[in-house]
């Protein structure tokens, strides 16, 4: 090295060495011209780290070159992938999608263009299957609707002949309506069953009817006479009208079926519809007190027409529509459900003489018509 004393020539060695360490190494590497200065340059490199380049600030040619790290900040939104396993695969998220069973990879999806791949739907299937699962157990429980349907089936466990009773006035008691009820029934094969009672019907019914049935039909008797408390005055007829303790005897019985057709008398002497609804209630009520599970076929009387009453044929219009579905409904319960029978809109005629002959009480062939409608509601019911 050559001495240099002077001041002039120290100037000049500074210069030099100030030139050569701002300058200096291999400029000609492109990314960083900051080469020797080593901090600038080698950071660079490194793409990510490039931002740090810009600290330096001096070396504005290597904050240039940092701008290449602006690529690298794609690989920042990139750590939205890192719940996919890779983020700048853009591919790859999808196999994250597929560990998605549990959803919680659709935070991912956020991350922006990952999530845009589409690798939700993969999730999706997961999701469907829960929902699935959900739905099939609630509309399980809907299969309740079926308890209407016992009735039916009580019927078809019933352990012997059922006891049938004829419960009624002089129509169940002085025409063929027993004998012929009881000749179709066997005849349509519905064999399991007994007439009880303690009256006996034996009109001549023509070929087939049986000589003679029990039954509890009573001529000239009134339902509204037989609750307890009933509020009709006192009876006036020799043969009597009815009364509770006879209503307690016939209960005693213990029947499985009663046919009812009662309120002939109710209707001719003009009692109000609503008194003769709760004697039926009141009827039912007995039997049941005896057998729980008595089953009860309510008939809507045949139309009466007799010479001297105006208003009967408008009195028993009145009692048919009161006995609706709801009413049966409503006084029916689980173990004693009753069943309407509908005479009264039967083709019987009470002003045809081939049905009766005196407006009221049925010939055998009136008796045939009453008969056919019962046996319907008795088959269609299932029990025997």
């Amino acid at each position: 090295m050559t001495s240099c004393p002077s001041r002039s020539c120290v100037l000049a060695i500074g210069l030099a060495a100030l030139i050569a360490g701002c300058g200096g190494g291999s400029s000609d590497d492109g990314s960083g011209s900051g080469g020797s200065s080593g901090t600038g340059g080698g950071t660079s490199t490194g793409g990510a780290s490039g931002g740090a380049v810009g600290t330096g600030g001096m070396t504005g040619t290597g904050g240039v070159t940092g701008t290449g790290g602006v690529s690298s900040t794609g690989g920042v939104t990139g750590t939205g992938g890192v719940v996919s396993t890779g983020g700048k695969g853009g591919g790859t998220p999808s196999t994250g999608g597929a560990t998605g069973t549990g959803g919680a990879s659709a935070t991912g999806g956020a991350g922006g263009t990952a999530g845009a791949k589409g690798a939700a739907g993969s999730k999706g299937t997961g999701g469907t299957a829960t929902g699935g699962t959900g739905g099939a157990a609630t509309g399980g429980t809907g299969g309740k609707a079926g308890t209407p349907g016992g009735g039916g089936t009580a019927g078809t466990s019933h352990a012997g002949p059922w006891k049938v009773m004829m419960l009624g006035d002089s129509v169940t008691e002085s025409t063929c309506y027993p004998q012929i009820t009881y000749q179709q029934l066997m005849a349509g094969n519905h064999t399991n069953f007994q007439f009880v009672g303690m009256e006996t019907t034996n009109q001549s019914c023509g070929s087939g009817a049986p000589a003679s049935v029990k039954d509890e039909g009573h001529a000239g008797y009134g339902v509204t006479y037989l609750p307890q408390n009933s509020t009709r005055g006192a009876c006036t007829k020799d043969s009597g009208c009815g009364s509770y303790a006879e209503l307690q005897t016939w209960a005693a019985e213990k029947p499985d079926i009663v046919l009812m057709h009662y309120g002939t008398n109710d209707v001719w002497d003009g009692i109000a519809t609503s008194t003769i609804l709760s004697a039926y209630v009141a009827v039912i009520a007995e039997f049941r007190k005896q057998n729980p599970n008595v089953i009860f076929f309510v008939s809507k009387i045949i139309k009466l027409d007799p010479s001297g009453c105006g208003s009967c044929l408008t009195n028993v219009g009145a009692l048919a529509a009161a006995l609706t579905p709801a009413w049966a409904s409503a006084n029916s319960t689980a173990t004693s459900p009753i069943t309407l029978i509908d005479h009264y809109d039967s083709s019987f005629d009470p002003t045809n003489s081939a049905d009766t002959s005196d407006g009221v009480h049925p010939t055998p062939a009136g008796a045939s018509i009453m008969a056919t409608v019962t046996v319907a509601a008795i088959a269609a019911s299932g029990y025997f």
